[in-house]
């Protein structure tokens, strides 16, 4: 009866232990839910700078002014432009620690940031690109990162939102989650955090939700920031909506989780393009510890089914074969 009594108390205590460690870890990150706590507060990194000061690198960041930008008055002299890297990369090296902690993950490239003046013909946008090489490891198919680049024009890059937005995709974007999960990330991240959101959430997933002809979910076919669609605004405020409701039913851990175990399995490396959202769910239900197919199902994603860890890779061996023919 002792040793029983004694196991029991031992697992009560390990218990109690995790949730108070797990209690500690929601409370620091809620404290941190304030922009001069977290996000615009600068980190203590000494850049090289080379002595034109037209680029600059960090920890983890390499800076640089695109050529149409050196001309502009605010950064025509080398000290202007020293200055402006300093604190440039001070603040992102600030931004990158907080996105380590709640993604609990990090690129394992650095990431290059080029400043423009007008990119793609435009001063209102921001671009975040993964590039990619392709190889065979292990007798199959994988993608691997070769670098992340983020563009920036100036009018954009002043905008701390904005920076917390892309930043969060050159995070997330090595996953090729689906877009929806990208970009709902993305702003929740960018509101709750940096205090910069232009999209505030839905009072209803139900009553908000948006269906096709087909009765289809509008988010399933979006294809990202660069869409031009009078749908464009309510995809962001819904996927938020949608990203935040699961943070708040699971924790503050909870896609520190969906993460950790994408990363484990590995199978993201496999895919040829971004992954479905039953993979997705399949990682959610996996962190949540319960099946959320119905939950979806309920929101008119009307594709998502349950999957197995087998289903999913022999998905991705369908997929791989099909490759491999093409290249034939």
């Amino acid at each position: 009866m002792i040793p029983t009594l004694l196991v029991g108390v031992l697992f009560f205590n390990s218990c109690t232990a995790l949730k108070e460690a797990q209690e500690r870890r929601e409370k620091r990150l809620l404290e941190k839910r304030n922009a001069s706590s977290l996000m615009l507060k600068s980190s203590d990194v000494v850049p090289k700078i080379t002595p034109d000061a037209l680029f600059g690198e960090s920890d983890h960041y390499t800076l640089e002014f695109a050529e149409d930008l050196q001309g502009m008055p605010a950064f025509d002299e080398v000290h202007e432009r020293e200055e402006f890297i300093n604190s440039a990369l001070g603040y992102m090296e600030s931004l990158y620690e907080a996105m380590r902690e709640h993604f609990g993950f990090h690129p394992e490239h650095k990431i290059r940031v080029t400043l423009h003046d007008v990119y793609r013909g435009s001063r209102l946008g921001a671009f975040t690109t993964t590039q990619y090489r392709f190889g065979i490891q292990n007798g199959r198919y994988e993608k691997f990162i070769s670098g992340i680049q983020m563009d920036f024009p100036m009018q954009m890059y002043e905008k701390h939102g904005v920076r917390v937005h892309e930043l969060t995709h050159a995070f997330t974007n090595i996953y090729y989650i689906p877009v929806w999960f990208s970009e709902g990330i993305a702003v929740l991240i960018q509101s709750e955090y940096a205090q910069g959101g232009l999209h505030p959430k839905y009072d209803s997933l139900k009553a908000d939700v948006r269906i096709d002809l087909n009765g289809e979910n509008e988010l399933e076919n979006w294809t990202g920031h660069t869409e031009n669609s009078p749908l464009t605004q309510w995809r962001y405020r819904y996927a938020y909506t949608l990203v935040a409701e699961l943070w708040k039913r699971y924790g503050n851990d909870f896609y520190i989780k969906v993460f950790e175990l994408m990363e484990a399995d590995g199978l993201h490396q496999q895919l040829e393009s971004l992954m479905p959202t039953s993979i997705l769910v399949y990682y959610f239900s996996q962190a949540a510890g319960e099946d959320l197919v119905p939950f979806f199902r309920e929101l008119h994603f009307i594709k998502v089914r349950r999957l197995t860890k087998t289903d999913i890779v022999k998905y991705i061996e369908a997929l791989n074969a099909q490759i491999q023919r093409r290249r034939e």
